[in-house]
C-alpha cells in the first residue's frame, strides 16, 4: 500500500456492506483492529473503521476492500489529525449524524 494512490474519503458512501458477500479472505490478519487506535486522533475515520470492524469475526473480500480505502484515505490526509495536549479547554462542541437503517441486515440504525 506504500505505492498506491490516495482517495479524497475515509469510505465508499453508496456501497453497502453484507456479512457473506464475496470470497473469504484466506489470511484474516487484524487490520481493522490496528486502525481503531488511529481514530483516537482521526475522529473522521470512526465511521469507516467502524463498518469494517463489524464483519471482522469472519471477514470477505469486500470487507479488506474497505481496509484498503481506508489505508489510501489515510495516506492522502497523513498530516490531517488531531493534536491532544493538555491544557484548559475553553469550549466544546459536538456533531452528530444518523444513519437510520444503515445496517442492510437487520436494518437497525448503526449509530446508536
Amino acid at each position: 500500500m506504500a505505492e498506491c494512490h490516495f482517495t479524497s474519503t475515509p469510505v465508499d458512501t453508496r456501497a453497502k456492506l453484507f456479512a457473506i458477500d464475496g470470497a473469504p479472505v484466506a489470511d484474516p490478519t487484524d487490520l481493522a483492529g490496528a486502525l481503531q487506535y488511529l481514530t483516537l486522533t482521526r475522529p473522521n475515520l470512526a465511521y469507516a473503521v467502524h463498518q469494517v470492524c463489524l464483519f471482522m469475526h469472519d471477514p470477505h473480500e469486500p470487507h479488506l476492500t474497505l481496509i484498503k480505502w481506508i489505508l489510501r484515505y489515510v495516506k492522502g490526509t497523513i498530516s490531517v489529525d488531531l493534536h491532544l495536549g493538555t491544557g484548559s479547554v475553553q469550549s466544546l462542541t459536538a456533531y452528530s449524524d444518523t444513519d437510520w437503517a444503515g445496517y442492510p441486515e437487520s436494518r437497525r440504525s448503526t449509530l446508536g
